[in-house]
């Protein structure tokens, strides 16, 4: 077929008027333009951070349609986030239809308009396995109707499992969090590598058996303590093979799927129904395969049983695999670099294809190629491979950095494909990469918050920089945020571990935690002795031996048995005496009883007991609440929400942030859970599970502050970037870690590796030639000690293959960090951490950097030295390493724990303490002026223009609620925009409804529209903006058929919105109105027009558009209910900076088919009225 049109004819007509006036158009490179008309054959691109990957899949789409090669509907494109879903499916699309509104371009054959063209398929890797087992299941006896559960479904099935157990390990048995965690990891591992149980049986059996029958070093000695230790491990894991079994019995007794059975099912689809690759390769011609780096054997085995060397005469499908070996950074989820690599053999070429643009000569063939299972199919040659390496993101300095710290891992003797070195884009500047060095780790974090707070401040009015500070793990957190408080910076925690370990989700996570399981005393104990309560140690004593008394009376034991568990520790008795059972169960007065020692509680102590008692009974009756609203009643009850509301400084900005991001968290945590019971324990189980595997959900800041700080792990931050990026900790030991993960340990619950599908690619444990138990524990990698290697001779031990596998990984997790960079790179290391005696080393990774300094062996421009420590500035000792520290406890909750430095010799002498600087001011001045203005104020004089105005108002509310239940109602300091509405309308009924929160019974109707609205959501595979820590889990497709969705269903796919792709789904906004913040998420968000290269293009023609399955209003109602779509327009134009009037509106009533397009919405001043109005206020 003749090419009427180039890459760079496209990117002419692309251009804007100026553009192709001026020749600026921004030209493919020759890398790009060699994807981009490549023929319909198979190839691997290996594109570098930064290098336009997206962009380049994009314009490979829409150069093979405007040329009559293809449909955009024969197009299948998949990636992993469903926010890089959205992105690619809009780059395409939407350049399509700006193709189409250029005079005289002509697509050969077509005639006609976008909306009939259609629209390229844009899935992530789960939903377009979730597909085939929906539409396929029943091949393999998959019923369709089949439920996927939840990660807390799993954690709690899994428990059950192990409290089942009949658990004999001979030598003790594992804690029950470990069984539960290390069998649900051991559940996923064998589903991403497709392995059955008895095999994973089969071969512990044998390691299990072979390491028993070793003797010891000398005749008749004992065995090997370590040894014992690796047998424990291996008899753990071949228990919790057999929980995985239990486990997949009983999923399929309750016929529920979890996400590793849907790559499971739809692996065996791909390999044993021939069919369906036929469908599946007429339906779509040309593949898309993003972030192949990360993909899993069970991922790959499913798109090469359909297009690739499994699928028999499928081979030769045009699949286009694009990833980075460098960015493979998740291989504790299943991913493996070596997919990348195995790529042209997995998916080879025949002969005849041609390897040059349609019309050219066909290239001589290679030879057989070899598929993966190892047999050869017919005369083929690996899939040609194609390399993106102009970084359009990176400074010249920053690039130089990434290419060296990468340069060590490649092996041109062994690696089918090579990975050449990025390089920088035209007229890029050098940019900065800073090294630092410091004595301590405190003057390290201090040093770089100042400088990063120095780079707001000569910002001045203008725009800030945007800064992020990534650490290698969480313990790093702590000092960087203690910096952060100290100096007053405003800065943002992203990712679910981040926010655990803050103390306000901490205190709001104790209390979900009572009330939810009051067996666990623990969570009881720190939150009383929190700054809430501040119990002192004495009354707490006696409230845990009041819980043995009342232990006592209620198991009715004898004399005998009650004497042993006087003389128990806590520990031993914790199951039997339950602290909550005590604080219901208080004195009336301190004298009405006594602990054995003629102890009682102390006044003020008992006053506040009773006090905790009373607000947990109140909680717990509101536990049946969705646990995003219990989280929310929660701060009301112990008064969090005003705390912060009055906290000063930035400290309240974060705070706020932080919360509102761990409510946002469980929101999505019920969204997962469509047509079944959302309990608060599965919440809180499947938070404890999430944070103690690493994974994490990002932080959707609706309105994000431009001068905030953010603080996240490198391995959040892939797929994001900064203008300024800092990257403290460089030490030996913390980045690079030098802890390698191995699969036997207790803990870790991985496949063993002999096993995964990525084995060639994985060191494996060698001991065939241990003669005795000592040999084969040295043979585990459980030491790496001398002898090992005296006896190995010149054979790599385990270990030192682990540590070097290790390595590798954490250059790959550097590269990701220091090209999120687009500018400048700062970063530094320290002498001394914490109070170790030892030195720290410097990290490879900063000694390599260094070498690309100024008066390193190979400068770089750019990167240059700021703080250098001399020999005189190192120091001989720790400066800390003696330093005792104290805090006076309790303390004042409205100051703050003051810190002080101690003298070790003479840690009595209060005269000599010196104190710390704090960490975030103190609020009691501010709390009592605001006490005594909200006893004297009358909430009709106070201002409601200002934030604080609105804040006064409420504490005064709130004060006299309490005092008589009949008045005023404190309103909370943010809303629902729905409640917004509501509260226009009827500002009384919201009033009592926040008075009186009552849980509300689960309608017909409200599961009606939130099924509808998953349905929605899996269509347009998007559900909102997942950060790439987050785990990739796709809404409930269950749908109970009493709810009636078909007819809805069907209305939708005629309407006009069927075949429209929107912009964003379930978008989250938040914005404020009269000192009172508004939040909510819009259902869709629809764009035309404008640059599709901007994802906001302020020119577009923006919709925002609210699906609603009830009845139609009319009249005042409806007008009520439209302002809710003005508050998201309003959100919406403040967000992304678009004019309000390149904005609109519309509710369409799925039900009745109807659509209600809201033509003059009021803008800011009109519903700040209308809220004033309601509040009573002028």
């Amino acid at each position: 077929m003749q090419i009427r049109y180039s890459p760079d004819e496209l990117a002419r007509l692309l251009a804007t008027e100026a553009e192709q006036e001026a020749g600026t158009w921004l030209r493919p490179t020759a890398q790009q333009a060699e994807v981009i008309q490549a023929p319909l054959t198979p190839r691997l691109v290996v594109a570098g951070a930064g290098s336009g990957k997206t962009a380049t899949m994009a314009d490979r789409v829409v150069w093979l349609v405007a040329n009559g090669l293809v449909r955009p509907d024969q197009v299948l494109g998949v990636t992993f986030t469903r926010k890089a879903a959205g992105e690619l499916a809009h780059r395409i699309n939407g350049r399509l239809e700006r193709l189409l509104a250029v005079p005289g371009f002509e697509i050969p054959g077509f005639e006609g308009t976008a909306e009939e063209l259609g629209r390229a398929a844009v899935s992530t890797y789960h939903s377009y396995a979730g597909a085939l087992v929906r539409d396929h299941g029943l091949r393999i006896g998959v019923e369709p109707g089949a439920v996927q559960i939840t990660d807390a479904d799993a954690y709690r099935m899994m428990r059950q499992i192990a409290e089942d157990a009949d658990v004999d390990l001979q030598e003790g048995a594992p804690a029950l969090s470990t069984l539960v965690s290390g069998a649900l990891g051991l559940a996923g591992d064998m589903a991403e590598h497709l392995v059955e149980p008895d095999a994973v049986r089969d071969y512990l059996a044998a390691e299990i058996a072979h390491g028993a029958s070793l003797p010891p070093t000398r005749a008749g000695a004992a065995r090997n303590k370590e040894a014992g230790e690796l047998l424990f491990s291996l008899r753990a894991r071949l228990l919790m093979a057999h929980m995985v079994e239990a486990y997949t019995a009983a999923k399929e007794e309750a016929e529920v799927m979890d996400f590793g059975d849907l790559l499971r099912h739809a692996a065996r689809i791909a390999a044993d129904v021939p069919e369906v690759g036929h469908i599946e390769r007429d339906r779509y011609r040309v593949v898309l395969l993003d972030e192949f780096q990360d993909t899993s054997h069970a991922q790959m085995t499913i798109f090469a049983g359909l297009f690739g060397a499994s699928s028999g005469e499928g081979v030769g499908h045009c699949v286009t695999a694009v990833g980075d070996p460098h960015q493979s950074i998740y291989g504790f989820r299943g991913a493996s670099a070596g997919q990348l690599f195995d790529f042209p053999h997995r998916f080879p070429a025949r002969d005849e294809d041609a390897r040059q643009a349609p019309g050219a000569d066909p290239a001589a063939a290679d030879g057989e190629a070899q598929t993966g299972e190892g047999a050869v199919v017919g005369r083929l040659r690996p899939a040609d491979v194609s390399h993106l390496t102009t970084a359009w993101r990176n400074d010249e300095s920053i690039l130089a950095l990434a290419n060296r710290i990468v340069a060590p891992m490649a092996q041109p003797e062994t690696d089918t494909v090579q990975v050449q070195p990025l390089q920088s884009r035209p007229g890029a500047s050098a940019g900065e990469v800073r090294l630092d060095e410091y004595v301590t780790g405190e003057e390290e974090a201090a040093d770089l918050v100042a400088r990063m707070q120095r780079l707001a401040d000569d910002a001045g009015d203008g725009p800030v920089p945007s800064r992020a500070i990534l650490c290698r793990g969480r313990a790093q957190f702590g000092p960087v945020i203690d910096a952060l408080e100290a100096a007053g910076a405003p800065y943002q925690v992203l990712g679910l571990n981040g926010l655990l370990s803050l103390p306000e989700v901490a205190e709001v996570l104790a209390v979900l935690h009572v009330v939810a399981e009051p067996g666990r005393s623990d969570h009881l104990v720190r939150w009383l002795s929190g700054p809430r309560w501040r119990i002192g140690p004495a009354d707490l004593a006696l409230l845990k031996e009041r819980a043995r008394f009342v232990a006592r009376l209620r198991t009715r034991q004898s004399d005998e048995e009650a004497a042993r568990l006087e003389d128990t520790s806590p520990e031993e008795d914790a199951d039997t005496a339950v602290l909550l059972e005590a604080l219901d169960d208080l004195p009336r007065e301190s004298s009405r009883w006594t602990g054995r020692d003629g102890r009682t509680f102390s006044a003020e102590g008992l006053r506040r007991l009773t006090a905790a008692r009373d607000m947990l009974r109140r909680l717990a009756r509101r536990t049946d609440m969705d646990p995003a609203e219990m989280i929310g009643e929660v701060e009301r009850a112990t008064g969090l929400d005003v705390e912060l509301a009055l906290r000063p400084g930035p400290s309240a900005v974060a705070a706020r942030r932080h919360l509102n991001a761990f409510i946002d968290t469980a929101r999505q945590f019920g969204r997962r859970a469509v047509g079944r019971t959302v309990d608060l324990a599965g919440f809180l189980a499947w938070v404890e599970s999430a944070a103690e595997h690493e994974m994490g959900l990002g932080i959707e800041n609706a309105e994000p502050d431009p001068r905030a700080i953010s603080v996240l792990t490198a391995h959040a931050s892939k797929g994001l970037e900064w203008d300024v990026v800092a990257v403290p900790g460089l030490v030996r030991g913390a980045f690079p870690s030098t802890r390698a993960d191995r699969w036997m340990a207790l803990g870790a619950g991985a496949l063993p590796w002999p096993l995964r599908g990525d084995r060639n690619a994985l060191p494996q444990w060698d001991h065939s030639w241990a003669e005795n138990d000592r040999d084969w524990v040295q043979s585990s990698g459980t030491v790496k000690a001398k002898a090992a290697l005296e006896l190995l001779g010149s054979r790599p031990d385990f270990a030192t293959l682990l540590t070097e596998h290790a390595l590798r990984d954490e250059r790959r997790l550097a590269y990701v960090a220091f090209t999120r960079a687009r500018s400048r790179l700062w970063l530094s290391t320290c002498q001394w951490k914490g109070t170790n005696k030892t030195p720290v080393e410097v990290s490879e990774f900063f000694a390599e950097a260094a070498e690309l300094a100024e008066d390193g062996p190979t400068p770089v421009a750019g990167v240059g030295w700021g703080t250098r420590l001399t020999d005189q500035q190192r120091t001989d000792a720790n400066p800390t390493a003696g330093r005792m520290r104290a805090a006076l406890w309790p303390f004042d909750p409205l100051e703050g724990p003051i810190a002080y430095d101690v003298d070790p010799d003479d840690p009595e002498d209060r005269e000599a303490w010196t104190e710390l600087p704090r960490r975030s001011r103190g609020r009691r001045a501010a709390v009592e002026a605001a006490a005594a203005a909200v006893r004297g104020a009358d909430p009709a004089d106070l201002d409601l223009d200002s934030a604080l105005g609105a804040q006064l108002e409420w504490a005064v509310l709130r004060e006299r609620a309490l005092q008589d239940a009949s008045g005023e109602v404190a309103l909370p300091q943010h809303l629902s925009v729905s409640l917004y509405g509501e509260l226009a309308k009827d500002p009384e009924a919201v009033a009592e409804q926040l008075r009186r929160p009552m849980p509300r019974p689960p309608a017909h109707a409200a599961r009606r529209g939130t099924a509808f609205h998953a349905w929605l959501e899996d269509r347009f595979e998007a559900t909102g903006m997942l950060d790439i820590d987050d785990p990739d889990d796709a809404a409930d497709q269950w749908m109970d058929d009493a709810l009636d969705l078909e007819p809805m269903q069907q209305w939708f796919l005629s309407s006009r919105w069927a075949d429209r792709i929107p912009a964003q789904v379930e978008a989250p906004l938040e914005t404020t109105v009269a000192g009172v913040t508004l939040r909510g998420r819009v259902d869709a968000v629809y764009r035309s027009g404008g640059d599709p290269a901007d994802p906001f293009d302020p020119q577009a023609q923006w919709e925002l558009v609210d699906w609603k399955t009830g009845r139609v209003p009319t009249g005042r109602d409806l007008e009520n209910k439209a302002l809710q779509l003005a508050v998201y327009r309003l959100a919406f134009s403040r967000l992304h900076g678009i004019p309000l009037e390149n904005i609109g509106a519309s509710f369409v009533y799925i039900a009745h088919g109807e659509e209600r397009t809201m033509e003059a919405l009021p803008g800011e001043e009109e519903l700040e009225r209308i809220l004033r109005e309601a509040l009573g206020s002028p």
